[in-house]
């Protein structure tokens, strides 16, 4: 049995939230609930979920709640389970929360209800709450608002190609599955993201050859290798360097690679969109300097 200092605990750790569950488990029957609800120490949310009165009110709260109060099979999905994820700087307008079919229809205000079956390998609990995986949820998420979402995940290395092929094939024969598979038709390159693709793109029109995308390289993945010159070209797509975490490693990572003898290219997106002439020039030469 927990102690009501441990059900605080739990409320503080999932943003001031808990459950009528919790409170049985830490020892609290109804008429405790009761009272400390009415001597405003918690407020009562929906039938069985409660915040503690002295935290406050966050996005995650809201979030958190409208995902309870649909019901325990809820899952947070889309643009909201990016958000809630991290790869998000913006809480969602709109809720969108997943049910399985038959579910109760009910209105919930600022949550998009979705009646659908999802497959477990596409459910996760982040911080006590069920969510969309991240290959299934950016895949949507970019759906709702462009495929820079997808981009995002894949330049912080959060999702790979493979987990975003399996998640669409997960959904065939779903409404979602033909937008969801223009997506991938999109990333066909092989490059992760738009910046990449368009790096590509410069390749392929200036005849230059010989470069594989996404090489396995010292440990790492190149975005651009020329393998046979020991050159590697990297691209920092519009979503680059968004925290400190990832700066580091990729520094620690051209490193790495420059002490294993590779010459690297970096070019940013104001590069690869503005200057991709300069960019096909740079590039050439460096494969001549190298032999």
């Amino acid at each position: 049995m927990q102690s009501p200092t441990e059900l605080r605990r739990i409320a503080l750790a999932h943003d001031g939230v808990f459950t009528a569950a919790d409170a049985r488990a830490a020892g609290l029957d109804r008429a405790a609930v009761a009272r400390r609800v009415a001597s405003g120490t918690w407020s009562r949310e929906a039938r069985g979920i409660y915040t503690v009165a002295d935290h406050p009110v966050t996005e995650r709260t809201k979030v958190r709640l409208a995902v309870l109060r649909v019901g325990p099979h809820a899952v947070l999905s889309g643009v909201a389970s990016v958000w809630w994820q991290g790869l998000a700087d913006a809480p969602p307008r709109t809720v969108t929360v997943s049910v399985p079919r038959g579910h109760h229809r009910q209105d919930h205000p600022g949550v998009h209800l979705r009646y659908r079956r999802l497959d477990d390998a596409d459910v996760l609990v982040r911080s006590g709450l069920r969510v969309t995986a991240l290959p299934l949820a950016v895949l949507e998420a970019s759906l709702e608002e462009s495929i820079s979402v997808v981009d995002n995940a894949l330049l912080r290395r959060r999702v790979s190609m493979r987990q975003l092929r399996d998640a669409t094939a997960r959904q065939t024969g779903t409404p979602d599955a033909p937008g969801l598979r223009r997506v991938l038709d999109a990333l066909g390159s092989g490059a992760r993201s738009e910046a990449e693709r368009r790096a590509v793109s410069i390749l392929e029109k200036a005849g230059i050859e010989g470069w594989i995308a996404n090489h396995p390289t010292e440990g790492y993945s190149a975005d651009l290798a020329f393998p046979g010159r020991h050159l590697i070209v990297e691209i920092d797509g519009f979503a680059h360097h968004r925290d400190a975490d990832a700066f580091q490693y990729d520094r620690k990572r051209r490193n790495d690679l420059l002490a294993a003898g590779w010459t690297v290219l970096n070019f940013t997106w104001a590069d690869i969109t503005e200057r991709s002439d300069d960019v096909a020039t740079r590039i050439r030469s460096a494969l001549t300097a190298k032999g």
